[in-house]
């Protein structure tokens, strides 16, 4: 099926989130993987189906482990686990020292998540610089996410690897190239400025995309409930994002983004319940 890899330039701006949201209102069967070896948050966010706690062994260490001779997709379902409310989950490395067993696995990674029968993969790849070892997964993505909030640092950081990023996935694969700015949603306007900061380096982007970042919407993929997810300002937020790359990566061409909207981008109605289900929240 496909590969949508999220990443950073810099710092904390919600790539692990955002993935999250996306794979909660993703409408097709789906994995979120943790592909950062700085070290995993779901397994401390989020609960298991049944109300417990993850296992934090039972992931991509144990994955790579399982596949030493021989890495092939069907060995990705005994590895994942399931959040409250039903979303697979592929967990990384709790800490970075465990990620040092992985140097054979990454270049492997792309395209064994890439090829999972009956599922797409949202792989969360956190922070990416020029020698990160899980860049090797951009070379297998269909679309690519880059996320960053409202900083100067984060978009300055964002405008160097933006170059690097698209010539790797955009100019050699032809893979749809997108931003998600994480921004408070009154603030469409600063939204604007970073979009046309990022058009000016000359890098061709699917999109720009205005994240409503709200405490609320955050607190839902830190394990807590809400009786209705769909009212979230983030949750409605991503609809416009979801069906871009869902429909992008389903027919292999990119959907061109329209413009920042000064109104809150509503949520698809038939995301509404699945993301519920997904999430665990109680209506």
């Amino acid at each position: 099926m496909a590969l949508i890899a999220l990443a950073s330039a810099k710092g904390a701006p919600g790539v692990t989130t955002t993935s999250l949201l996306l794979g909660a209102l993703w409408p097709r069967p789906v994995v979120v993987a943790e592909c950062d070896p700085a070290g995993g948050d779901v397994a401390t966010r989020m609960p298991a189906a049944d109300g417990s706690a993850l296992d934090p062994q039972t992931g991509l260490t144990s994955l790579a482990a399982a596949g030493r001779r021989s890495l092939y997709p069907e060995l990705v379902d005994e590895h994942t686990q399931q959040l409250i409310g039903g979303l697979e989950v592929l967990l990384g490395p709790p800490f970075p020292e465990q990620a040092g067993g992985l140097q054979a696995t990454w270049p492997q990674l792309g395209p064994l998540l890439a090829r999972l029968p009956r599922h797409d993969v949202v792989a969360d790849l956190g922070r990416i610089g020029v020698l990160t070892p899980q860049n090797a997964l951009l070379a297998s993505a269909d679309a690519a996410v880059l996320v960053v909030d409202t900083s100067p640092s984060s978009v300055v950081h964002l405008r160097h690897r933006l170059r690097p990023v698209s010539d790797t996935v955009g100019g050699a694969y032809g893979v749809p190239v997108h931003v998600a700015v994480v921004a408070p949603p009154k603030r469409t306007q600063t939204v604007r400025e970073i979009r046309d900061a990022l058009t000016a380096t000359g890098v061709e982007l699917a999109g720009v995309h205005h994240l409503a970042y709200d405490e609320r919407g955050a607190h839902l993929f830190q394990g807590q409930t809400t009786s209705r997810p769909d009212k979230l300002a983030l949750v409605r937020s991503a609809g416009p994002l979801v069906a871009e790359l869902a429909a992008a990566v389903a027919h292999g061409s990119p959907v061109a983004a329209g413009p920042v909207d000064d109104q809150e981008p509503a949520s698809p109605d038939s995301h509404e319940h699945e993301h519920g289900q997904r999430t665990g929240a109680h209506r």
